[in-house]
């Protein structure tokens, strides 16, 4: 399995990050990349655009190691597997004075420490000129040696599945997110698209690393056959699927954190950010029924796709699965829920501003006239705002 980064994310995940750091004082990087990225423009014109595109990921890959997030990610996730760490020696120099860490297997001498800066200097760049020039391969192979990987039978299961994982640039917030194409072929590829800033600032890897988890959370749960995920068509008017597409989005969300929590692993909210996220949206339901429901699902270990979709399309499934009806909230309350979205029962639209209980804050002639047109019509049916104001029109007592 090979993990892929766009040139257009490196690139500008670099920039950012090096342009940081020179700010905050730290230009070893940042001098690093320019003595390297410089000279290439001496470079006939058509050869410049693979040099610096091979500069631009020795410095993603190796030397700040943006990529880690995503792996570090993908493993949280049980995407692929868990990396072992590799041990340190610590060498104590003659002296007393404080030791080097050395990574194990890294080659050290008495004679190499005496080496001038100068010379060290020259030494990194050769180095890095020569990985430059054998940097032709533009993919993360993630290593499969036994003896360097700690496998886990859920992460084999889901690490084996996968043919490629893409990290894209996205162009704004809107643009972010995963998916993962080519599911029905049975070599699905992973495709995450994140934006370059959240590469910029080392302080706020760890935001970074959420929104990563998160996301590769809902590529996992579209790979798992228990989840049983299909692009499902949403009937409805275009106001109506975008609706139920945004509860849809945020059930998954909840199920998607709900999990990460009792792994105690950072999400990109808390549990009580997303419960004001589902109280707007679902604020018409009593309070105590609202915090029961979302109890319910954050508590819920499995949920199907098919089980999400239906509870963002139907608030009687919602509320079904979740409570119990008694004598103070019962079947018949819930019909008479209006949530934000909903349609109107009068002219169908979609209807963000309810009037609850039009009876007892209109005229007696407003609420015959609604009858004359919608002879079912109840007040406890409710209606939206604008109706009701052209009632009153008609019935003159606006």
């Amino acid at each position: 399995m090979k993990i892929n980064y766009s040139p257009q994310l490196m690139e500008e995940g670099v920039f950012r990050h090096l342009n940081h750091l020179e700010r905050s004082g730290m230009r070893a990087d940042y001098d690093e990349y320019h003595s390297l990225a410089d000279p290439i423009y001496e470079l006939p014109e058509d050869d410049r655009e693979e040099a610096f595109a091979k500069v631009n990921e020795l410095f993603f890959r190796e030397k700040l190691q943006l990529g880690d997030h995503v792996l570090r990610a993908l493993e949280a996730c049980g995407l692929i597997p868990k990396r072992q760490k590799t041990p340190k020696k610590v060498l104590a120099p003659a002296g007393g004075e404080s030791g080097v860490a050395l990574e194990e297997g890294d080659e050290g001498s008495a004679e190499g420490s005496e080496e001038t800066d100068a010379e060290s200097e020259s030494s990194e760049e050769a180095a890095g000129a020569e990985l430059i020039e054998t940097l032709d391969d533009t993919s993360t192979v993630v290593d499969e040696d036994k003896s360097e990987i700690q496998y886990e039978e859920e992460d084999r299961l889901f690490e084996e599945k996968i043919k490629e994982i893409t990290i894209k640039r996205a162009i704004n917030k809107v643009d972010e997110g995963s998916n993962v194409l080519n599911r029905v072929s049975g070599l699905p590829v992973i495709e995450m698209r994140v934006l370059a800033s959240r590469f910029a600032n080392p302080e706020e890897m760890e935001e970074l690393g959420a929104f990563l988890v998160h996301e590769f959370m809902h590529a996992r749960d579209m790979m798992d056959p228990e989840f049983d995920y299909e692009d499902a068509f949403i009937p409805g008017n275009p106001s109506m699927k975008n609706l139920i597409t945004a509860r849809f989005r945020l059930l998954w969300n909840i199920f998607v954190d709900s999990r990460l929590a009792r792994k105690k692993i950072m999400s990109v909210m808390t549990k009580e950010s997303r419960y004001r996220e589902f109280d707007n949206y679902y604020r018409k339901i009593p309070e105590q029924q609202r915090r029961g429901i979302f109890e319910g699902l954050w508590l819920t270990e499995k949920l199907t796709h098919e089980e999400l979709l239906s509870m963002a399309t139907d608030l009687e499934t919602l509320i079904s699965t979740y409570i119990d009806y008694s004598e103070d909230f019962t079947e018949e309350d819930q019909e008479f829920i209006h949530l934000q979205g909903s349609p109107c029962p009068l002219c169908k639209f979609p209807t963000y501003n309810w009037v609850d209980d039009p009876e007892s804050v209109c005229d007696e002639m407003v609420i015959e006239a609604i009858q004359i047109d919608f002879q079912d019509w109840e007040s406890k049916d409710g209606a939206c705002d604008r109706c009701i104001e052209v009632y009153e029109l008609r019935a003159g007592t606006s």
